[in-house]
């Protein structure tokens, strides 16, 4: 019934950066206003996090302030936000709720939330999450505020400046300096010491073809994922043999995607595909309403999402600097460490979850027979991988490897809950009576 708009230059914003920092606080409060009216209490989640601080914000200093906040600490301290929840929780004064999420927590809950999933997935994100709308159900509260769509709709994703800088790159391809930039946007990545900056370099480079290539923005992330199909059994593969997903994606574009400019093709790219199926299904409203959550989004209000597709790209991504009207427009209401901190992107273990040195913890799902029995995967590869994960703990392994870990585990899991399930199992596991831990 609405879809995403693209607008011609004469019909973008023409007021100032004030104007339209102004604009959106109005539309974005309005849209919070909407979302409270409920006949339960409403809550809100709180990472940290600009998108959902601004939410909580607002809820708290204009409409209830005794409003109850949610959020997680993870074990593992490279997922962990708490340092910057306390800012918030202190500086306004919620009525803070918090679970901590070992890695024993993403093991134990990960079958379950499959069953509620029911559709393979590559990530661990939706268990803590699943845990979290656990805390928000045993609060007696029925419906939260989030802060998700923020990054879709005012550019806070890597991939947006990746896909920026590998244009730049690409029109001076001989250039030394530009693909230095990067560097700056996964440091991390370059200073693994498994690889070089040639390697990188070569895996981010632009062709001619990539810069008149709609799909640009994504086709190196498309392309790094296509590398779990190699685990697939030869049986699915040849199944697989005449379906074309580019192909599939080619005919839904809109008629006119080729005329939008890099970030919005991006944008859409990532909100049709990535947000719509996977963020807000997978990882949100299956999850929160396994306990009969609601999820309430102010951010993809049909009117901010029309708004700040009439501001030019560069009021979105400044350079480098992500999300820059939306931090202009509340750089003056929040702590500075909160608005200026860098984007940690939401993330959850997986190696850490599912190996220890020597040891998996998976025999019950992955063992060989239920492999072979189910004829989804090459039984000697995912042998292979798994070998390579004990006999390194969670040690250095690739992104790819990770997403296949979790896209076998979870397909696995698939085939028992709704294949297997009705002859063997109860079709979802039952949820223990007390799994959470404060």
């Amino acid at each position: 019934y609405w879809k995403l708009p693209c607008y011609m230059p004469a019909q973008q914003w023409s007021g100032t950066q004030e104007e339209a920092a102004e604009k959106l606080r109005y539309l974005l409060e309005d849209a919070v206003r909407l979302r409270l009216r409920a006949d339960v209490p409403v809550g809100a989640y709180l990472s940290g996090g600009l998108d959902s601080s601004i939410i909580t914000s607002i809820i708290s200093r204009k409409f209830n302030n005794r409003l109850k906040s949610f959020s997680l600490g993870f074990e593992e301290k490279s997922f962990d936000e708490v340092a910057y929840q306390s800012e918030m929780v202190a500086y306004l004064g919620t009525d803070h709720h918090q679970t901590y999420i070992s890695n024993q927590d993403v093991r134990d809950f990960f079958s379950t939330v499959i069953g509620h999933c029911e559709i393979p997935i590559l990530r661990t994100s939706p268990v803590p999450l699943f845990i979290l709308s656990g805390l928000v159900e045993q609060s007696q509260i029925k419906v939260v505020l989030t802060g998700e769509g923020a990054d879709e709709v005012f550019g806070g994703y890597n991939i947006f400046k990746e896909a920026k800088i590998r244009s730049f790159w690409g029109r001076h391809p001989q250039s030394q300096c530009r693909p230095l930039l990067l560097e700056r946007l996964y440091p991390y990545i370059f200073k693994n010491p498994s690889r070089g900056r040639a390697f990188l370099q070569k895996f981010f480079s632009v062709t001619e073809k990539d810069l008149i290539d709609p799909l640009m923005s994504h086709q190196k992330r498309w392309e790094n994922t296509e590398k779990c199909m190699t685990f697939f059994s030869n049986d699915v593969l040849t199944e697989l043999e005449s379906f074309d997903s580019l192909d599939d994606l080619h005919k839904r574009l809109p008629e006119d995607f080729g005329k939008r400019d890099l970030f919005s093709r991006a944008q859409w790219l990532e909100m049709d595909i990535f947000m719509s199926n996977y963020l807000l299904s997978s990882q949100g409203d299956r999850v929160a309403m396994a306990h009969s959550v609601e999820l309430r989004l102010p951010f993809l209000d049909h009117r901010i999402i029309d708004f700040a597709a009439r501001l030019p790209a560069k009021w979105k991504i400044n350079g480098l600097k992500e999300k820059y009207i939306l931090k202009k427009a509340y750089e003056n209401q929040l702590p500075q460490n909160i608005v200026n901190r860098p984007k940690q992107p939401y993330r959850a273990p997986i190696g850490q979850a599912f190996f220890e040195q020597g040891k998996t913890n998976l025999n019950d799902h992955m063992n060989l027979n239920r492999l072979a029995n189910a004829n989804l995967f090459n039984v000697k590869k995912v042998t292979h991988l798994f070998e390579k994960y004990i006999k390194q703990g969670h040690g250095p392994v690739s992104e790819v490897q990770n997403m296949a870990i979790v896209g076998i585990l979870s397909t696995q899991m698939i085939h028992e809950h709704f294949v297997e399930g009705p002859k063997t199992r109860k079709l979802i596991p039952a949820k223990p009576d007390k799994f959470i831990r404060k």
